[in-house]
């Protein structure tokens, strides 16, 4: 028994070393990659203008120090920035630049939004700033957009902040209600948006005596925002302390609720709640502006200052608006062209061997473009696609490849496969062909057909002779053994400098009292080649012929 426990506690330490080893690789692993990709982005914010406290616009206007710094925390602005990126400036990929709020502002709510290009709607950066903070930050993207269109570029911010100091409310006298909401920043979804809304209710602000309180809670807009019947919860408003559910009574419904307080109220409270904002509409989805109201009403009987009492009937109601931010971005298109050159190496080819005239086809993102340009020893095996466009309709930049038309006989294409080849730094690519040494062969079979000759003949024996590119290279005899057929096989296919032989047959004699169909060399069809001799009749007695 313990040698069993000595070896489990010994197989669990080697195996919690390794996991412990694999862990610190994936966590170096991981850093690294953060490390290399924070290394290849830059901060722009030398090289764009438009984005300091200096330069937010409120209606048009110039924010000043002196008015920014008279917000109150609560209230909205909406705030414009127009910035410039200046030109000859390469952006990349994860590029950023710093948004700074004017003093005495900070973000109501998290940001986070998409950068669009007007002239083509695509996505070309994003804005993202927590809230309560004073700065934001954008973060390029599509970099072969901003290559593009890479003169007077442009773009513009808009979004809300609030103000941060205080706010000290003050209520008139017959004031027995206020309402107020805000978005709940803790409820952010992924693309930004905010999924629930904080509402308060302030009741007696001005602390008077009142008997037979209701309040009564009234939603808007409920195809968009639901209420959370859990969520609902009183607060003393001078302490801020959670009152007792004993105190009060609560029947909520599908577009708000109905409270009652037990006994006399002698004080400020704050009824708070939270509604749920639906996924399914624009504002959700999409950022849209939504627009949320809530009512909320009392009727009670202030006995205050009289034992029978003053009526209390009022309402107030309270509409928070949902808005994301947005941004867009443009830029001049200068039309931009690039050229591609090809160029042909042979390896391995023989001194005595010429090398042969071959052509290179050209494909844009992997398409064929239907161009090619001739190589051959008049341009020593290098010529050039000029005048490409540089990038496509939608702004990324055109991947230009080149291949081989057609691979000439006696080569192969290294690397193998005649791939479609990128060209290099300089703008080259580089098509290499590798000499084949070994030959290939081919065969031509010999037919020989006799027609209208007399049972009692005997066909005689003929010769055929094989030429090769017009000159006589091999013989045979056609006879009774062979059946009058053969076949010249191991015939070289092509020559030392890879041109194809031409290879033909002909009979050398004609038999006496026979006439050919098939005078001449004759080409095979399919490897075969049919001679065709037709006996004829000399005497008046065909019989007698011998």
């Amino acid at each position: 028994m313990g040698k069993t426990l000595h070896k489990i506690y010994h197989f669990a330490a080697e195996h919690f070393r390794l996991l412990a080893i694999v862990a610190v690789l994936l966590c170096s692993f991981a850093q690294a990659a953060v490390v290399s990709q924070s290394a290849s982005a830059d901060s722009l914010d030398s090289q764009i203008t438009g984005l300091t406290a200096n330069d937010a616009q409120e209606n048009g206007a110039t924010v000043s120090t002196t008015d920014s710094q008279k917000w109150y925390a609560g209230p909205v602005h909406n705030l414009t920035y127009n910035f410039k990126i200046n030109d000859n400036v390469t952006v990349k990929d994860g590029d950023t630049a710093t948004v700074t709020l004017p003093t005495g502002a900070v973000f109501r709510t998290p940001e986070k939004f998409d950068i669009k290009a007007s002239n083509t709607q695509e996505t070309v950066g994003q804005f993202t700033a927590d809230p309560n903070t004073t700065t934001g930050q954008v973060t390029f993207s599509n970099a072969a957009y901003w290559a593009k269109y890479h003169t007077d570029r442009n773009g513009t911010l808009q979004f809300s902040v609030t103000g941060t100091r205080a706010f000290t409310p003050s209520y008139g006298v017959n004031v027995y209600l206020a309402k107020n909401g805000w978005a709940k920043n803790e409820s952010v979804r992924s693309n930004g948006t905010l999924s629930q809304v904080t509402w308060q209710i302030l009741v007696n602000p001005n602390n008077h005596k009142l008997n037979n309180v209701k309040v009564q809670d009234k939603l808007g807009n409920t195809s968009a925002q639901s209420i959370d019947p859990s969520s609902i919860y009183v607060t003393d408003n001078a302490t801020g302390q959670k009152l007792p559910a004993t105190q009060y009574t609560v029947t909520p419904s599908a577009t708000g609720f109905d409270f009652q307080w037990n006994g006399s109220l002698d004080k400020a409270i704050n009824i708070m709640l939270t509604t749920n904002i639906s996924d399914d509409n624009a504002y959700s989805q999409f950022g849209q502006e939504l627009d949320l109201p809530n009512t909320a009403s009392i009727n009670a009987t202030d006995v205050t200052n009289s034992t029978t009492g003053t009526p209390v009937t009022t309402s107030n109601t309270k509409t928070v608006v949902l808005t994301m931010g947005k941004g867009s971005a443009s830029g001049n298109y200068v039309d931009q062209k690039t050229n591609v050159t090809v160029k042909k190496v042979w390896k391995d080819v023989p001194c005595y061997v010429t090398t042969p005239a071959t052509s290179a086809k050209l494909y844009a993102d992997g398409v064929d473009t239907g161009k090619t340009v001739d190589l051959n020893a008049d341009n020593a095996y290098t010529a050039t696609f000029s005048g490409l466009e540089k990038f496509a309709k939608d702004g990324h930049a055109i991947k230009y490849t080149v291949n081989e038309a057609n691979v000439p006989n006696r080569y192969k294409t290294d690397p193998q496969g005649n791939p479609q080849i990128a060209p290099d730094a300089n703008g080259v690519v580089t098509l290499t062909n590798v000499y084949q040494w070994q030959n290939t062969y081919t065969y031509v079979n010999v037919v020989k057909q006799w027609q209208n000759v007399p049972f009692w003949k005997c066909k005689p024996c003929i010769t055929v002779t094989l030429y090769r590119d017009g000159n006589p290279y091999r013989h045979a005899i056609l006879d009774n053994c062979n059946g009058f057929q053969t076949t010249f096989a191991y015939l070289p296919q092509y020559d030392a400098q890879g041109n194809e032989y031409h290879y033909t047959v002909a009979e050398k004699h004609v038999p006496w009292n026979y006439e050919t169909t098939t005078p001449g060399q004759r080409t095979p069809v399919n490897h075969t080649v049919t001679l065709v001799n037709v006996y004829k009749h000399h005497s008046l007695f065909p019989c007698w012929d011998f």
